[in-house]
């Protein structure tokens, strides 16, 4: 932005320029979480867990939590760098107290769709789904169910839609309880159904041969 810089559109980095940056990493890291849990089950690190634990369930809680801290961990090195290199744009940096509320939601919602790449990864056992059913959701799915009339009272209740709607919120100057409930049940509940799935599936299901 700063080597791009026009001064007909003067104007600091705020964090609206910021979410940019963390749409990329979330597309990323939605590829990350399915393609490494997808990967783990196909090379066999399932079956040693299963013969090395005595309960199941923990490896995939094991992997939730790995793969979730590592995502959080990058993102905040990630929007850290993100910062410093935004003190060299010509009219500078601006970050309010929203500002700092919309990137911490902002990891919130890729933690969700990290837990639902890694949940359809046990649940198909195959890279390809686990990565491109999120995306084709997120990113073609739900822009074509935008475009219907008739489907636009139940946008808010879609979970791509529902993360921006809050995203939104958090940056506006009305306030964020105000018509964020929605969006935190959506989440919240995809976030639950995949994960109860993924365990589900963990622990029942015969691991690959």
């Amino acid at each position: 932005m700063t080597f791009l810089y026009d001064i007909e559109y003067q104007g600091p980095i705020d964090a609206g320029d910021l979410g940019k940056c963390a749409s990329i990493f979330h597309m990323l890291a939605v590829v990350f979480a399915g393609a490494s849990t997808a990967t783990e089950i196909r090379n066999g690190s399932t079956e040693i867990s299963f013969l090395t634990q005595r309960r199941r369930w923990t490896s995939f809680a094991a992997q939730l939590l790995a793969t979730s801290s590592f995502l959080s961990l990058t993102y905040v090195i990630g929007m850290a760098l993100a910062l410093v290199a935004a003190q060299f744009y010509p009219d500078g940096l601006i970050m309010s107290a929203k500002g700092w509320g919309y990137l911490g939601v902002y990891l919130s919602i890729i933690l969700v769709w990290g837990v639902v790449a890694m949940s359809l990864a046990v649940l198909t056992r195959s890279v390809a789904a686990a990565i491109a059913v999120p995306l084709v959701w997120m990113l073609l799915l739900e822009q074509l169910m935008s475009m219907v009339p008739m489907l636009a009272p139940v946008m808010g209740w879609m979970p791509f839609s529902a993360g921006m709607e809050l995203l939104g919120r958090v940056l506006a100057e009305s306030p964020v309880a105000a018509g964020s409930v929605p969006a935190v049940v959506v989440l919240s509940g995809l976030a639950s159904m995949f994960s109860a799935v993924g365990f589900l599936c963990h622990t029942r299901r015969d691991v690959p041969g």
